[in-house]
């Protein structure tokens, strides 16, 4: 199922716009003379990215019913119960039940919405905590150079929306603003206990990509990989899922770490003298045709065509 949507609105119309911020938002009570808006965002249900253009001075009420981290151009003023800021001085994250009271002066705002049950699922395997709820326990950033690295990250994501209609690189943006909000944004709970988890599944990441690589060439299996580097076969799978941004698990990790040796077998190999089974049977690929499927997949020609050239 492919749910990606990438829709925009244009109006000066107050009807309009109040329509437009209730289908897209909830309830939402806008207070305004007149309101020229516009929006664009794209994305899918797990998160989406989001631009929204006041042309107008206008009041906001919203109860949230996502996650959102909005940063602002001057004009943008916000209150959720005692806390209250500026999303020009700083970009600040709405949480789920939230009570936003707004004031909107002709700024622009930059929002990326994140779903609660996906940005936990996320939370839960980068910190290898199958309990985790994701509160955070306030709305600002940790710290100015967190702060930076969210922006930085969030800059980036819009680079990446002429190809956010391909699904994998949807979920590729979606995981790195997933995990530089979860650092930027104080969550409630032990932080020490989180990055020591996280820590260590990145250390067993590297230390098993490593081992892989070294290893392809001989007919090891993933139970192996994990007794090399200290830990559980679910244990390095969970790693692989954390940290694996080529291969979610080790499995993909080392299927292309032989699919790449046999194609730089392929690219330097003598066509009259090598066969596509022969070079697929040594590098673990029993079933030719198989091998040829994905081949084709990672390098977008044949196996006989490399050969060949």
């Amino acid at each position: 199922m492919n749910d990606y949507f990438d829709t925009s609105i244009r109006t000066d119309d107050i009807a309009a716009t109040d329509a437009w911020l209730r289908s897209q938002y909830g309830h939402v009570d806008l207070q305004a003379d007149h309101a020229a808006y516009a929006e664009h965002l794209v994305g899918d249900d797990a998160f989406s990215l989001r631009r929204l253009e006041w042309h107008a001075r206008v009041q906001l009420a919203y109860e949230s019913d996502r996650f959102f981290v909005c940063h602002s151009t001057p004009g943008y003023a916000w209150k959720v119960g005692e806390a209250s800021g500026e999303f020009s001085v700083e970009p600040g994250i709405l949480q789920p039940g939230d009570d936003l009271r707004a004031r909107a002066d002709h700024c622009r705002l930059d929002v990326v919405a994140f779903d609660a049950d996906r940005l936990r699922e996320t939370a839960r395997t980068v910190y290898g905590d199958a309990e985790l709820d994701v509160r955070f326990a306030g709305a600002g950033t940790v710290s100015r150079r967190l702060r930076e690295h969210w922006l930085a990250t969030h800059r980036w994501s819009l680079t990446q929306i002429p190809l956010l209609a391909e699904p994998l690189a949807r979920a590729h943006v979606h995981r790195a603003l997933a995990v530089a909000t979860l650092e930027a944004f104080a969550l409630i709970g032990d932080p020490r206990e989180r990055r020591a988890s996280a820590t260590e599944q990145a250390a067993i990441y590297t230390a098993a990509t490593g081992w892989i690589d070294d290893h392809a060439s001989l007919p090891v299996t993933i139970d192996d990989a994990a007794r090399a580097v200290g830990t559980s076969t679910p244990g390095l799978r969970r790693a692989f899922s954390a940290n694996g941004q080529i291969a979610g698990s080790p499995e993909q990790y080392l299927a292309l770490a032989r699919l790449s040796a046999a194609h730089a077998d392929l690219v330097g190999a003598d066509p009259t003298a090598v066969t596509i089974e022969r070079v697929a049977t040594r590098w673990g690929f029993g079933d030719v045709a198989r091998f040829e499927v994905l081949y084709a997949e990672t390098y977008g020609t044949t196996p006989q065509r490399t050969l060949e050239r």
